[in-house]
């Protein structure tokens, strides 16, 4: 997915994720958005249960509670994902798109400090 294509979409969505993440890869951020899908049903599941570790460890998902509701609000839509990942400071971007590649559903940002 091209570069420029990802930060319109990021851009479309409101919230503190989709607008780190979009501004990181304008930046420059090493990214993918992969082929494949997933049921978002698992992969919200999935999430929830990092997000429970995450949280038990200190370190919240920026954007975590509302990427988590609309993955489950999704059902067991196929989603593709993709990832960003910054070095300073430490960032990794979890990207969930429809099987189009032409809307965001979710992002989710984790410290990796």
């Amino acid at each position: 997915m091209e570069r420029e294509a990802l930060v319109r979409l990021l851009a479309e969505e409101p919230g503190a994720a989709f607008v780190a993440c979009g501004e990181a890869i304008r930046a420059g951020a090493e990214y993918v958005v992969w082929d494949h899908t997933l049921p978002a049903d698992q992969l919200a599941r999935s999430y929830s249960l990092r997000a429970r570790h995450m949280a038990k460890i200190g370190n919240p998902m920026l954007g975590g509670d509302e990427a988590i509701r609309q993955l489950q609000a999704s059902g067991d839509r196929p989603l593709r994902t993709g990832e960003a990942k910054v070095e300073d400071p430490p960032t990794h971007f979890q990207i969930f798109l429809t099987p189009e590649a032409d809307r965001v559903v979710a992002c989710i940002g984790i410290d990796q400090r």
